[in-house]
């Protein structure tokens, strides 16, 4: 599963608050600006940077988390952010 969603002006807020929220719940977390990936609570993704949006790519979900709302909630986070 593959989720884009709009590069925030202040990438670098959006990296310093995801990883330290991943950090605070013991998820565990490997990249910086560009690319990276982690993986807690039966989740596991990755995330590349382009110049106008993030990739986010869902590799494991529990199974009664449906799509939309793993889509919903990036998309949410993200957008905290701007």
């Amino acid at each position: 599963m593959t989720i884009q969603v709009n590069r925030p002006k202040d990438l670098q807020a959006l990296y310093t608050r995801a990883k330290g929220d991943a950090e605070k719940h013991g998820i565990k977390w490997e990249g910086d600006l560009q690319q990276g990936h982690g993986e807690g609570f039966g989740f596991e993704g990755r995330y590349n940077v382009g110049v106008d949006c993030i990739t986010v790519t869902v590799l494991k979900k529990p199974l009664l988390v449906s799509k939309t709302r793993i889509q919903n909630e990036v998309k949410k986070y993200v957008a905290q952010t701007d």
